[in-house]
């Protein structure tokens, strides 16, 4: 990785800078607009979606998986994502981690706008997407081995994610982690999110996770927190996704521990976010340091961008 300290120059000598950003924790579904659903549900016969409103995660939880369902053809998939490419150049994000659940759409088809989309946005923005392909706590075996399947046989995936009931183990899941990581694929579990620190414990020891989407409920336990910084497990945490279904994490605690964080918007569309925003929630708020966050985001991220563009450029 550069240093941030040799800032690439153009031919313009500007002397205006500017800093990439890069996002590890964002789900596609997430990022629909609420005027998309509405247009894409209608196009498919479907029911118009709920408004966006919620305050804990079983009332998200049902708001999303009605949004998800709006989206049936490669075409719709490649609109969302290129609305979210619009939303990224306006955030100066040039490096994004996706996540998308395979268990939400129905067939195959879909997955050509998913690689369509990416390409679009490369195109337009500059922005490179990689993809992480969710894996489900509790979903059916052929579920899982499906999404793992669409993982291994779709450009652009560099890892596997892990969502669903944190009361459920994800033990029964461990084959297929290794599969994908025998593959050469990152895996990044939501862990600790609403669970406590024994699953956040499990996605580190047992499941192997080197970055944990969430993981805020290790926060009561020294041991577990402990292993985090033995470990050097990154947490992707989700200020503006968390307080609003009345989570209040202590992200000082981890970060003064000496636990990598990088800050992200979860479901920007619906919570309503977006990354410079959360940037400044992090710092102000929370007192965490806005260049620590946004280091560590280039320095846990699975992929690497083609290009390996550099964190600071002068634009005009």
């Amino acid at each position: 990785m550069p240093s941030p300290s040799h800032a690439y120059r153009p031919m313009s000598e500007a002397p205006l800078t500017v800093q990439q950003l890069a996002e590890l924790h964002v789900h596609l579904e997430g990022t629909i607009r609420r005027e998309t659903a509405v247009t894409l549900s209608a196009h498919n016969g479907l029911p118009e979606p709920p408004p966006y409103e919620y305050s804990d995660l079983a009332g998200f939880l049902a708001v999303y998986g009605e949004v998800s369902r709006c989206m049936v053809t490669s075409q719709d998939f490649e609109r969302v994502i290129f609305e979210h490419g619009e939303v990224m150049a306006s955030q100066h994000i040039t490096y994004a981690e996706i996540s998308f659940n395979p268990s939400l759409h129905a067939a195959d088809g879909w997955i050509d706008g998913v690689v369509r989309g990416r390409a679009s946005v490369a195109r337009e923005f500059g922005i490179e997407i990689s993809w992480l392909v969710e894996l489900v706590r509790g979903g059916s075996t052929s579920s899982n081995e499906r999404a793992l399947n669409i993982a291994l046989s779709t450009e652009g995936v560099v890892g596997v994610g892990l969502v669903g009931d944190e009361s459920i183990s994800a033990a029964p899941l461990s084959g297929l982690v290794e599969r994908a990581r025998a593959a050469g694929l990152g895996f990044m579990p939501h862990a600790g999110q609403v669970g406590g620190p024994e699953v956040v414990r499990e996605a580190v020891e047992l499941l192997g996770a080197t970055r944990v989407a969430h993981g805020v409920g290790a926060e009561p336990d020294a041991e577990v927190l402990r292993l985090l910084v033995d470990r050097g497990v990154c947490l992707c945490v989700c200020p503006s996704s968390n307080a609003r279904i009345g989570l209040k994490p202590n992200f000082r605690k981890f970060a003064d521990r000496g636990i990598p964080l990088v800050v992200n918007t979860d479901d920007p569309a619906m919570v309503p976010t977006n990354l410079q925003r959360e940037l400044r929630v992090a710092e102000t708020v929370h007192g965490l340091d806005r260049r620590a966050l946004t280091e560590a985001a280039w320095r846990h991220r699975f992929g690497r961008p083609s290009n390996e563009r550099r964190r600071n450029v002068v634009i005009s």
